[in-house]
């Protein structure tokens, strides 16, 4: 899995596997949308008096699998599904290929089993873009990534209850503080790159297994999401630093998928931290 300028390669043998799949969002989608999965017939070969032919019988053959409901749901939103960046804001929809950060965030709808995701990519003409996405721990399947896998510990954003209206109201509310949509999504990627951090968050920044919250991450992985703000930071505005100075668009939304190559894609912080020892150890505040 790749990407070329502009455009969304998938590999052509179809090998992969879901790491996260949401059905309540697969399906909200397609009533939206009026994507219909259902309607997959039968072809049957039947001797004719005239020779052989082709019947179609009533029967579908059953509930499509998700490598195929994904491909539907790709196909039927087609442009609306930015890809490129190219277009400026809002994208409703977005995908691509790359590597996805996962992490824990405790304050949002889904409470104690709320899910974040942090991809960085760059647009055809080479802006960074970030994208910061709220979903829930049951989906990811197979319970590769689990709750207890991510310690409760250090810093965690007072912006959550703001956060949480945004994805509540799929952002259309914002009665906080942070009263303009640049604000709020200047907040919540600060959520994606340092919650859980301690004191040394230059050092954090690098070693992502170290903060508190964080689960893993999976490389070359497919994704699909649906996106609530989309917003281009004005330039001269911000003094961003750190693992933010170079932000310059900002996506928040929702996962919808995330497929990778193998399970041999995905990083479990818990295993890293499990082997830690000597100096590493230290660095763990939560391990002390």
């Amino acid at each position: 899995m790749n990407v070329t300028q502009g455009e969304l390669v998938v590999r052509g043998d179809g090998v992969g596997s879901y790491l996260y799949w949401s059905d309540r969002r697969v399906a909200a989608i397609a009533s939206d949308n009026g994507i219909n999965f259902k309607g997959r017939f039968n072809w049957a070969v039947k001797a004719a008096p005239q020779g052989v032919g082709a019947e179609v019988s009533n029967k579908d053959r059953g509930d499509l699998s998700r490598f195929e409901t994904a491909r539907k749901i790709e196909k039927a939103l087609g442009a609306h599904a930015v890809v490129g960046f190219d277009t400026p804001p809002r994208a409703r929809f977005a995908r691509g290929v790359g590597q996805v950060h996962m992490a824990r965030f405790t304050a949002g709808p889904e409470r104690d089993k709320g899910a974040l995701f942090h991809i960085r990519t760059a647009s055809v003409r080479g802006q960074q873009v970030d994208l910061v996405l709220f979903g829930s721990m049951d989906n990811f399947l197979g319970r590769v990534l689990r709750p207890e896998d991510a310690p409760e510990t250090g810093w965690f954003s007072s912006a959550w209850y703001a956060i949480a209206e945004l994805l509540e109201s799929r952002g259309r509310e914002n009665t906080s503080q942070w009263d303009d949509p640049e604000s709020l999504s200047v907040e919540a990627l600060k959520v994606a790159l340092y919650q859980g951090s301690s004191d040394d968050q230059g050092e954090q920044d690098r070693q992502p297994w170290t903060r508190g919250y964080t689960l893993g991450h999976a490389d070359d992985s497919e994704w699909f999401a649906q996106i609530y703000t989309d917003v281009v930071l004005t330039e001269g505005r911000w003094r961003l630093r750190g693992s933010m100075s170079g932000a310059q668009r900002i996506l928040v939304g929702a996962p919808v998928w995330v497929r990778t190559a193998s399970q041999a894609s995905v990083t479990r912080y818990a295993d890293l931290r499990s082997r830690a020892t000597g100096a590493d150890r230290r660095r763990l505040p939560f391990l002390r």
